[in-house]
């Protein structure tokens, strides 16, 4: 289960996150879609249903849905705003 870098700080405005990384000193910001699902990235949900909380919630089809979460967390991981779950 993938979890949020607890030493990146943010914040929901408007619907959308602003993270904050202070040891790389840069942000990001996510849409409402990639705000939704770092929300998930909590240490208790797989990526597998948090895709279908999204194609739930959303109304899309689970498979557009898991594309979307990996191109995510790929992204997060990149940038070492996810912890690296235990081997």
């Amino acid at each position: 289960m993938l979890q949020r870098n607890q030493a990146v700080l943010w914040r929901e405005l408007a619907g959308e996150a602003v993270l904050l990384d202070p040891q790389a000193g840069c942000s990001y910001n996510l849409n409402q879609v990639g705000t939704f699902i770092w929300k998930l990235l909590d240490g208790a949900h797989s990526p597998q249903e948090i895709a279908t909380e999204i194609a739930q919630y959303y109304d899309i089809g689970y498979e557009q849905a898991l594309l979307d979460v990996e191109k995510l967390i790929a992204n997060l991981q990149q940038h070492n705003l996810l912890l690296a779950p235990p081997v």
